[in-house]
């Protein structure tokens, strides 16, 4: 589910930036956070692979970065992370 926010923020983020519909920073900041996404997603994935479930720290993580996020724009997409981060609690508990 990261990798897949990541790859439609990295998506956006480029044509935001062809189309020149907004401010450059704007493109910026979209693609950049779905490079991030998609690198955390991977990164989710290989551990989930190796251990059967995410681990606390990785699920901590995701979780304060979501919370800044809603903190600074609570009406944003933050909050779709929060699928993922209940998922991987959901597995984290039940391991």
């Amino acid at each position: 589910m990261l990798t897949l926010i990541g790859a439609v923020h990295a998506a956006l983020g480029t044509v935001i930036w062809v189309t020149k519909d907004q401010d450059a920073e704007l493109s910026f900041w979209f693609t950049a956070f779905g490079v991030a996404a998609i690198t955390l997603g991977v990164s989710v994935i290989e551990v989930e692979r190796a251990r059967g479930y995410v681990t606390a720290p990785i699920l901590a993580a995701i979780a304060v970065l979501t919370g800044f996020g809603l903190a600074f724009e609570p009406v944003s997409g933050f909050i779709i992370v929060l699928v993922p981060v209940a998922v991987g609690i959901r597995g984290w508990i039940s391991r």
